[in-house]
């Protein structure tokens, strides 16, 4: 399976960590973030890689190749400063009609939670169906009002999604496995959105299950508070959490 890394926003928020450099190339724990991902999927057996770039774009590309032993592609996204259904959306032609790995550049993952999405494509074919990796793990309240949230139905799949919802069960980790009918959603949502609205359109529909993550590491880097929370996590060795009352 192949996977769609998206890497091309401003990351303005995270930009007193290293003024003027491109979010996906910001240093954690001595490693570029888009480093880290190609890390992760290369060791979970992935066999080539997207990256969307926007922002820098000449710069990650550089930071994508080096040192990466997975094989990278390369789509630009020229409107990176609107919402990310844009750089979704640059990777249509690459994806064909085949199932795809999608992770954002911004979140570092273990490998253990890039495998759970696969094998539970695996094990069950995707069909008509997307699927998020979803973390019932407890996590700091200020932690959890930044991320985004998925209220789940007993069946597994996602009845809503979006960060203000009051009622919930997991976070959205920021990572996907999907089937071809997220283009559908992608068409049927308003060309500049964030990838939350397009994930509710399929969870409206039925078509977003759920891959439990829970205690597998993940961290969503927005800004240089998270960033030194995610090296502090690392350098623990943290890899498993407590799971939500």
């Amino acid at each position: 399976m192949r996977a769609v890394v998206l890497a091309a926003g401003l990351g303005q928020r995270l930009s007193g960590a290293s003024p003027g450099l491109p979010k996906p190339l910001v240093s954690l724990a001595g490693r570029p973030l888009v480093s880290h991902t190609l890390h992760a999927l290369a060791e979970a057996g992935l066999e080539q890689a997207l990256v969307v770039t926007g922002y820098g774009e000449s710069a990650v590309r550089k930071g994508a190749l080096e040192g990466s032993s997975l094989p990278v592609e390369f789509a630009a996204n020229p409107l990176f400063h609107k919402g990310a259904s844009y750089s979704l959306s640059a990777a249509r032609s690459w994806c064909g009609d085949e199932p795809f790995l999608l992770v954002m550049c911004d979140h570092a993952f273990s490998t253990g939670l890039i495998l759970e999405l696969l094998q539970s494509a695996a094990a069950q074919p995707l069909g008509r169906t997307c699927r998020v990796a979803a973390d019932s793990s407890a996590r700091p309240e200020a932690y959890v009002e930044e991320a985004t949230k998925l209220a789940i139905a007993s069946t597994g799949f996602v009845t809503a999604i979006g960060k203000e919802l009051a009622d919930w069960d997991a976070l959205d980790a920021g990572a996907f496995i999907c089937s071809p009918v997220v283009w559908e959603a992608v068409a049927a949502a308003p060309k500049d959105c964030g990838l939350s609205v397009i994930m509710a359109l399929l969870a409206r529909d039925g078509c977003l299950g759920t891959v439990d993550v829970s205690g597998h590491f993940w961290y969503d880097i927005d800004t240089a508070t998270d960033l030194k929370e995610a090296e502090r996590l690392l350098a623990a060795g943290v890899s498993r959490a407590t799971k939500r009352a």
